[in-house]
């Protein structure tokens, strides 16, 4: 069978051979695109699919949309300017045959915001980047717009098109600014089954697992995981050797709590106990490396060895993006309750770090951390918050007690070549320590009640 197809070289044919599968209302053949190592299946269809022109679909444009991505990460998991998340809201409605945009927007911090009313709109046979799924046409302000609180002053350019009835893709580009680049935001139209679905945005698969082979073999990109009551341990993973696990008679394999990928969420059934262990004292009980969109809720996870033997950590994250802890409790023996070296923008929420034998937190080349409303007791060893080489790092509304600084400094809060370190409307209580902090730590509004 001969495909004929448009690329960036026009009427150049390429020949591909099919497979035809069921009652011949499917075939199979190589992805064409080169997008995909995987086969592309075709589904035998009554009609062909409409294609869109400004005429017919430009008017599906009116209504009220509602961001739900930035860049292939959930907004709400992104931090913004003044401790909000990354928000914003396009209405688009037509007077006397012109369209105009309400637009409302809270970028990440240091990228300012908008609220701009009967913004014009002007559409155009052309689409709004090379390869998007509409080829057809693209919208765009009238005007150049630019971010409130920004200096220098900048002019961005505000385009986007209509995928599907119910999805816009909208870009703004600063042409003048290589590192500002081209954004991209995807927004829903509020009231649509897709918005109602939008927490699952980037999850192609929901699963539900009782053990940790179920667990394991889930571990993979773009899934969202509910984890029933129960204990899920590492070390009792059974199966053959391979080149990247680690395996020794004592603790099994223990490098299936190594994980590399995207869009990863781990969450506990509702109102469901669930613990997450490993045997190894020298190995984290998490670890992400290189992940985008990772998303842990309500666990309890830690190390089922004795005080005092661990040299891993609880959770730690390597090279790292837009990381949500939330309604957690992690515990030691492990070294450190969370570890972050090259990680942008860290969440803790409503969470708890407890009895871990180095300290409570150690973040390095970390830019943009918020612990908020947790409670940070009863571990000690060194320094309790190693910081280094970091910025934009926040605690809010946080309990931290009974916790001791044993090096010889007995330095509490070490922040090394780091700015933008912030403690804010916390209480400190019943912890040991000679220096509270070196550094420029910054103390807004928080008690303490310390045995230094």
């Amino acid at each position: 069978m001969e495909f004929e197809f448009a690329t960036k070289k026009p009427n150049k044919k390429e020949v591909f051979y099919a497979n035809i599968l069921s009652n011949g209302d499917k075939m199979k053949c190589p992805d064409m695109f080169g997008w995909s190592e995987e086969d592309l299946t075709f589904e035998k269809q009554d009609e062909m699919p409409k294609l869109t022109s400004i005429k017919e679909d430009s008017g599906k444009l009116v209504g009220e949309w509602e961001l739900v991505a930035v860049d292939g990460v959930l907004a709400k998991n992104i931090s913004a300017e003044g401790g909000k998340s990354f928000e914003s809201s396009l209405k688009i409605y037509e007077e006397k045959d012109k369209m105009y945009a309400d637009y409302h927007i809270v970028r990440w911090e240091g990228s300012g915001s908008n609220d701009l009313e009967k913004v014009a709109i002007s559409l155009k046979n052309e689409p709004l980047y090379d390869d998007s799924v509409n080829e057809f046409w693209r919208a765009a302000f009238d005007e150049e717009i630019s971010p409130d609180e920004v200096r220098p002053k900048k002019k961005l350019k505000v385009q986007f098109t209509l995928v599907g009835d119910n999805k816009l893709v909208l870009k703004e580009e600063d042409p003048e600014d290589l590192d500002w680049g081209a954004m991209v935001y995807i927004y829903l139209r509020k009231d649509s089954e897709e918005y109602a679905d939008r927490e699952d945005y980037f999850y192609s698969d929901t699963v539900t697992v009782s053990n940790i082979e179920e667990l394991v073999e889930n571990l993979k990109n773009s899934t969202r995981i509910i984890l029933k009551e129960g204990t899920y341990n590492f070390s009792d993973i059974k199966g053959n050797y391979n080149s990247w696990e680690s395996y020794n008679e004592e603790y099994g394999y223990t490098n299936h709590n190594v994980i590399y990928g995207r869009h990863i969420k781990l969450e506990a059934e509702e109102g469901a106990a669930v613990n997450i262990l490993i045997n190894s004292p020298t190995s984290n009980v998490l670890e992400f490396n290189a992940g985008t969109d990772i998303s842990l809720k309500g666990l309890t996870v830690g190390h089922n060895v004795e005080k005092g033997q661990c040299t891993g950590g609880v959770f730690s994250f390597n090279g790292c993006e837009n990381v949500r802890i939330e309604d957690c409790h992690l515990f030691g023996c492990g070294t450190y309750g969370v570890s972050a070296n090259g990680v942008y923008d860290l969440k803790l929420i409503n969470s708890e770090i407890y009895e871990c034998t180095y300290g409570l937190a150690e973040l390095q080349n970390t830019n943009t951390a918020v612990f908020e409303n947790c409670i940070l007791r009863d571990s000690e060893g060194f320094n309790q918050f190693e910081i280094y080489n970091s910025n934009n790092i926040r605690f809010e509304n946080c309990e931290v007690r009974g916790n001791k600084a044993g090096d010889l400094e007995n330095l509490f809060i070490r922040s090394d070549n780091s700015v933008d370190v912030k403690f804010k409307n916390c209480k400190f209580k019943d912890n040991t320590y000679k220096k509270r902090n070196n550094g420029e730590v910054e103390f807004t509004d928080c008690e303490f009640n310390d045995k230094n």
